[in-house]
This record gives structure tokens, C-alpha cells and sequence, in this order.
């Protein structure tokens, strides 16, 4: 063929394999995507969080189904809503409350036990993204107890594997340090979590957790023992600093750049796209008033943006270096904070159709 063709026929066979879910960017066989959302469950009623900033001021943030979203009915149109836009699991918050022997019946767990006995999951998966803030702080003490509850759901078959191993995220690395001491002593206790799991029947397990795209994070990660680094949100590094309000559409360039700083600092990553950042509902909760900063025109567009985005990215760089690729979505049900995917009073269904299109 002449060069002319040869250029035409490159052009189709790349714009085929955009669109052909059998290849990627580089024309390479394709890798399973899992994309997953992080699910908040203060939607029990028997918590804080739907504060009266929240249901006065923000009305057009509220589910279809209500505020109070933590029901056998209400969790099964959750999972059929996410499910019908492509979403392959829930990563749910999980809290360990010194306050319950049943770390189950914790107000912020419900959700999850209730996801656990849905009459029909749709294929979902779920996982645990252990929430060790303030209040929650998980350290030697209460390493055994935690993770039999943690092999427990392990081995749940509905629980997500990765590199066929369950995986688990932990939401500050930072915290951990505070109550081991270091990152030797919590190396130590990841190994003890895989091999506890291995005489379980299991592979092991995937540890991953939240940290900075810097490069001493990475490496204190990696001495403490984590397989995977990721992210809650990116708000902080996504505002415009000096701005209180920043427009949405800055945030998927800026979140982007984000991602790729986290592939130079030698360790694999997962990707999380930050639809939204815009915490004012919170104001009640606090004793002394502040501004907060936050996006505006969070919309239906600007979520196709987002994780059309992700997709790209994720396929693009193969950030996990592992056959199947995986992403994360902040957030399913953040609704003080501003990122939610469900269906809501104010733009109905129209946020998840978004995300199905986007990851056609």
C-alpha cells in the first residue's frame, strides 16, 4: 500500500480500537476494567450526617428514595441503578467502633451488611476500605479482632479480587503510623493479615492504601508492606488555590496530572476520579464557621467528563501493572460533601447514564 493509505488505514484501525472494548490504546489484547464507587454509608438516620444545611439547603442532593437510604429496598435500587450503569463494585467505608463487639452493627456498616444479604446483587462485587481517621483508629490492639472480621467477608463470594486476592484499602497510612510506630511494626501486621488468610483458603491478600503523590509516601508505603497505592479524592490538589470556588471543568485536567505524578514514584497505583468536592452541607457539624472552598457546575456533563477521563487514563498508562485494570470513583453517596452518583431530586437519573456512556 501506498503511505497515503497506510496513514488512512492506521487512522481507522485507531479509531476502531477506541471504541472496541476488546482493545486499548496501544492496540494491545484488552485488560478487564473494574470500575469501582466508594460508598458512605451516614445515610442510616442514626448518624450526623444529614444535617439541617443539608435537607434546607441542598435539596436537589437528595436521593429519590430519601435521605435515609440504609433499607433492605432501598440498598437492592441502589445495586440495580449501579449495576445498570456499569459499575462493578462498592467499596464501602468501614468503620470499627470501640462502641460495638459487632463491628457489623455499627450505624456506618449497615449498608454493607445489607448489601451482604441482597436477594440479587446483579453480579456486583464489594470490598472494605477500612476508614482508620480520628475516632476510628485501628493499631496492635486491635489487629487480630479486626482482621477475622476482615477474613470473615474475605471470603464472602461476592468480595472483590485483585491479582486473585481479596483487596483491602486503608484510608490513611499516616494513621497507622501514629498508633504502630512505624512502618516496620506494620509490615509485620499485613504479613500476619495475608498469612492468616492464606490458612483461610485464600491467596492472600491485596493491601492498598491512600497516600500522596509524593515521593516519600510511596516509599513509606512500600516499606510498611502495601501492595497498591490510591486515594480517597483529590480536592486538595484539584482547587484552585487562592479561589474559593473553582469551575468544574478544571477539575478532570487537574486530576489527570494528579494521576500521572503517582507513575513515577515506583509503585502501582489505582486511579480515583474526584467527581466533586463541595462540602458547605457540612457547616452545621462545625462549632466555628469557615469557608469552604468547592467546585461549581457539578453536573451530568462534567461526571461524562470524569470518567470518560479515567477510562482513557487508566487504559492509557496501566497504572496497576497488572492484567486486569481497576479505577475508583469518589463517590457513590457523598452527599455533604458534594459527589454523588445516585439517582437524586434534582437530576434524577441522569448522572449514571452519564457514567454508562461514558464507559461504553
Amino acid at each position: 500500500m501506498n503511505s497515503k493509505s497506510g496513514i488512512g488505514f492506521l487512522l481507522l484501525a485507531g479509531l476502531l480500537g477506541m471504541f472496541s472494548p476488546k482493545a486499548n490504546a496501544q492496540d494491545k489484547p484488552s485488560k478487564e476494567l473494574l470500575i469501582g464507587a466508594y460508598y458512605f454509608d451516614g445515610w442510616t438516620g442514626k448518624t450526623n450526617h444529614i444535617t439541617r444545611s443539608l435537607t434546607e439547603n441542598f435539596k436537589g442532593r437528595e436521593p429519590i428514595w430519601g435521605w435515609v437510604t440504609s433499607k433492605p429496598e432501598i440498598i437492592q435500587k441502589q445495586v440495580d441503578a449501579a449495576a445498570e450503569a456499569s459499575i462493578d463494585f462498592f467499596s464501602f467505608c468501614w468503620y470499627d467502633s470501640a462502641l460495638s463487639k459487632k463491628n457489623m452493627e455499627d450505624p456506618r456498616n449497615n449498608a454493607l451488611n445489607l448489601f451482604i444479604h441482597a436477594k440479587d446483587r446483579k453480579g456486583m462485587k464489594f470490598n472494605l476500605l477500612v476508614a482508620n481517621h480520628f475516632g476510628y483508629l485501628i493499631g496492635p490492639e486491635d489487629w487480630e479482632r479486626v482482621s477475622k472480621i476482615w477474613i470473615t467477608l474475605f471470603k464472602n463470594e461476592a468480595y472483590l479480587k485483585f491479582k486473585e486476592k481479596p483487596l483491602i484499602t486503608f484510608l490513611s497510612l499516616r494513621m497507622l503510623i501514629s498508633k504502630f510506630g512505624s512502618a516496620a511494626k506494620i509490615r509485620v501486621a499485613l504479613d500476619k493479615l495475608r498469612a492468616d488468610a492464606k490458612a483461610k483458603g485464600l491467596e492472600g491478600v491485596s493491601i492498598a492504601v491512600c497516600v500522596g503523590s509524593k515521593q516519600a509516601d510511596a516509599d513509606l508505603a512500600k516499606a510498611a508492606g502495601f501492595d497498591l497505592l490510591t486515594g480517597y479524592n483529590y480536592h486538595d490538589q484539584t482547587l484552585i488555590a487562592g479561589q474559593s470556588v473553582s469551575p468544574i471543568t478544571a477539575l478532570s485536567p487537574r486530576e489527570q496530572s494528579v494521576w500521572t505524578s503517582f507513575l513515577r514514584l515506583g509503585m502501582p497505583y489505582m486511579p480515583v476520579s474526584t467527581l466533586n468536592w463541595d462540602p458547605r452541607p457540612w457547616d452545621d457539624t462545625n462549632k466555628v464557621k469557615k469557608a469552604f472552598p468547592h467546585f461549581d457546575g457539578y453536573s451530568p456533563a462534567s461526571v461524562y467528563q470524569s470518567i470518560k477521563g479515567l477510562k482513557k487514563w487508566t487504559l492509557e498508562n496501566d497504572p496497576s501493572g497488572s492484567a486486569d485494570h481497576i479505577a475508583m470513583i469518589y463517590a457513590w453517596n457523598e452527599y455533604g460533601e458534594g459527589a454523588w452518583l445516585t439517582p437524586s431530586v434534582q437530576y434524577q437519573n441522569k448522572f449514571l447514564r452519564a457514567v454508562k456512556e461514558a464507559l461504553k
